[in-house]
C-alpha cells in the first residue's frame, strides 16, 4: 500500500510521528557530537565557544520537546497530540480491528515501559519545568543548564529503537516501514570541528606569516 492510500487519520499521525523521530534522532546525535566525544584542546575551544553553547541549548530543547511529543498519552481529538504514538497505536487498532489486537498490546507495553523509566521522568521534568514553563523549581534556575551525560545518550538511543519498533509494528500491516539509521550517522559537525581546529592551529602557529607575510 502507498502512503497516500492510508486512512487519512493514520496518514496524518504518521507524518507527524516520522518528523518527530527525525528531529529526535538528529538532535540527539548532534548533542552527542558536541557533548560526549573526546576532543583535542584546540577542538574543545570550538566546541565550548559561545556559538556552540547556544547550539547545545537549542538541541536540548529540540530533543526534549520531540521526545515528549512522541510519548504523550494524547487525546482522541485528531488535532491534539498528533505525534503521540499511543494515539497512533490506537488509531491503527480501530482501523484494523482484531487482527491488530496482539500487536497493539505489545506496542502499549513497550511504550508503558518507556514512560515508567527514570529517563522519561527526567525528560518530562525538563519539558514542564525548564523548557515549557517557568516554574519555581531548581531545574529552572536562570542561566543554568545541566547537560546530558553518557548514560542519557544511551537511554535516548535505546528509547528511540523501541519507538521505531512501535512505528514499524503500526505500519507493517500496510507494507510500510520507517527507513532511518539509529543512532543517526551524520558526522558533518564532527568534521567541521576537526577542520576548523586545524585551521585555527595553523593560523596561530603561523600568525606572522599569515597576517603580514613574515616568516618566523
Amino acid at each position: 500500500m502507498k502512503f497516500e492510500d492510508l486512512p487519512e487519520n493514520i496518514q496524518e499521525r504518521l507524518n507527524h510521528s516520522y518528523w518527530a523521530v527525525y528531529l529526535y534522532n538528529h538532535s540527539l546525535n548532534e548533542l552527542h557530537l558536541i557533548s560526549d566525544v573526546e576532543y583535542t584542546p584546540s577542538q574543545l575551544k570550538i566546541v565550548n565557544s559561545h556559538t556552540f553553547d547556544f547550539y547545545r541549548i537549542t538541541l536540548h530543547y529540540c530533543f526534549v520537546m520531540e521526545y515528549n511529543k512522541l510519548l504523550e498519552i494524547g487525546r482522541r481529538d485528531s488535532q491534539q497530540n498528533i505525534s503521540s504514538l499511543i494515539q497512533l497505536n490506537d488509531a491503527v487498532r480501530e482501523n484494523l480491528g482484531a487482527p491488530f489486537q496482539r500487536s497493539h498490546a505489545i506496542n502499549h507495553s513497550s511504550l508503558a515501559s518507556i514512560r515508567d523509566s527514570d529517563f522519561f521522568t527526567k525528560m518530562r521534568d525538563l519539558r514542564d519545568k525548564k523548557f515549557g514553563h517557568s516554574d519555581s523549581h531548581d531545574i529552572n534556575k536562570p542561566f543554568s543548564f545541566r547537560g546530558f551525560k553518557t548514560e542519557d545518550f544511551k537511554n535516548g538511543v535505546n528509547h528511540l529503537r523501541i519507538i521505531k519498533q512501535v512505528i514499524d509494528t503500526c505500519t507493517s500491516p500496510f507494507d510500510l516501514s520507517l527507513d532511518i539509521d539509529i543512532p543517526n550517522r551524520e558526522d558533518r559537525t564532527h568534521n567541521f570541528i576537526q577542520f576548523h581546529a586545524k585551521y585555527q592551529d595553523y593560523y596561530f602557529n603561523n600568525y606572522l606569516e599569515a597576517e603580514f607575510g613574515l616568516k618566523k
